[in-house]
């Protein structure tokens, strides 16, 4: 299979977003890299062993798995090179060598985000203000970690745009279905 080409605008989008592990903006952007590299989902655990937390927590999960499953499969599918390998910049942290399209860090980022926007209204029926808050700043940082794969060099901007689209439609998918046992489970 050959290896997608990447668009003159793509091409030019990286270039003016990219900045590298020295850039400006380099801590930031590191930090957000490493948060939203999947470690964060052992976050979780404390809250599938709390009773009161265990279904909004597997539910999470399951968008999490789920959107996981898709972005590797098409990883494998694309086999689009990095551009810090096509273009001979400097390695991003962590030197990822996998397959570039789409993102993973910007999938999962934003199937966490949606099933936030979505689940917490029903977690949280009497606290709208404060679900609204939780769910905005997770599209904040979801935004901000996406933003930093392009910004170091880890991958192209449509694969970001396409791993943010995937993960956001796993995760408001997932917290559809939990709002909908929520929603339920309090009628009967």
């Amino acid at each position: 299979m050959r290896a997608p080409t990447v668009s003159d605008l793509d091409l030019r989008a990286l270039l003016s977003l990219y900045g590298g592990a020295h850039g400006a903006w380099a801590p930031l952007m590191i930090g957000a890299t490493v948060l939203g590299g999947g470690w964060a989902v052992f976050l979780l655990l404390p809250l599938l062993w709390h009773r009161p937390t265990r279904a909004f927590a597997a539910a999470l999960a399951a968008g999490i798995v789920a959107q996981a499953v898709v972005v590797w499969g098409l990883k494998a599918l694309t086999g689009r090179v990095r551009p810090w390998i096509a273009l001979g910049l400097p390695p991003p942290l962590g030197a990822p060598h996998d397959f570039s399209f789409p993102s993973g860090h910007a999938a999962g980022s934003f199937c966490v985000a949606a099933f936030l926007v979505v689940a917490l209204p029903a977690a949280w029926p009497k606290a709208r203000r404060r679900a609204h808050v939780v769910s905005s700043l997770g599209v904040v940082v979801a935004t901000v970690v996406a933003a930093s794969r392009v910004y170091l060099g880890a991958h192209f901007p449509t694969d970001v745009v396409a791993g943010a689209v995937l993960g956001a439609v796993a995760g408001a998918f997932a917290g559809s279905a939990y709002a909908r046992r929520r929603l339920s489970s309090r009628a009967s």
